[in-house]
């Protein structure tokens, strides 16, 4: 089941639309934080009320990119449709409001809890793979709210022991690769002792994270569709 799990979660990587995706996620969560850096640049006192606005407001902005992302994506990554839904977070929206607020709420309390966590709070891949997670469990719940039936029978949305490991060290894994690659890029562009440069690492880090939710989504989806 893991390794079906891992083939199906990477094969979600060779679909066209997880990188438009992926772009909407770069340009919900990126772009703001490129403006937060270069208003902390050019003006000190300003600066130092953004970066601390910042806290509270980065966390928000990835809950936002993470919902979209998953939200889109959620099709293919539970197996159910090699297409993507670009419209399928608007439609959530409109259709299940509480559910859906209710999936930003709890993201966003996660993510603040996550930010205060010691050396852990650091790793921004990790952010992404719970809350990448965390927004997998809600959007089957929101598709049976709109479409009653789909999800039929009693779902393990905690994987075992064994699986749990998989991900962690896949995780990390791709953490590290996904810094890797950051800083090779902010070093080509001449940026890496700027703090714009130091910003463009966290979000391309964080790509990287959604490898191993792409294998949880896909555990997931094979519960609801009876196997792979």
């Amino acid at each position: 089941m893991f390794w079906d799990s891992v083939v199906a979660g990477l094969k979600v990587l060779t679909y066209w639309q997880t990188y438009v995706a992926g772009l909407e996620y770069l340009a919900i969560f990126f772009i703001p934080m490129i403006v937060i850096g270069m208003i902390m640049e050019k003006n000190e006192r300003i600066g130092g009320a953004v970066g601390c606005l910042s806290m509270f407001f980065l966390p928000v902005l990835q809950v936002a990119a993470m919902a979209v992302f998953v939200l889109t994506l959620a099709p293919v990554i539970f197996g159910f449709s090699g297409e993507a839904a670009g419209s399928f977070p608007w439609k959530v929206i409109t259709l299940a409001p509480g559910a859906f607020f209710k999936l930003v709420g709890v993201l966003v309390v996660a993510a603040i809890v996550l930010a205060f966590i010691p050396i852990l709070g650091r790793l921004q891949s990790l952010h992404t793979l719970v809350l990448g997670g965390i927004a997998l469990m809600f959007v089957l719940g929101l598709l049976d709210s709109i479409n009653p039936g789909v999800v039929k029978g009693r779902i393990d949305f905690v994987p075992g022991f064994w699986f749990s490991v998989g991900l962690l060290v896949i995780g990390g894994v791709m953490s590290w690769i996904g810094m890797m690659v950051a800083a090779l890029i902010v070093t080509a562009i001449d940026m890496a002792q700027e703090g714009l440069g130091q910003l463009i690492m966290f979000p391309i880090g964080a790509i990287f994270g959604f490898i191993p939710v792409f294998m949880y989504g896909a555990w997931l989806g094979a519960q609801v569709r009876g196997g792979f």
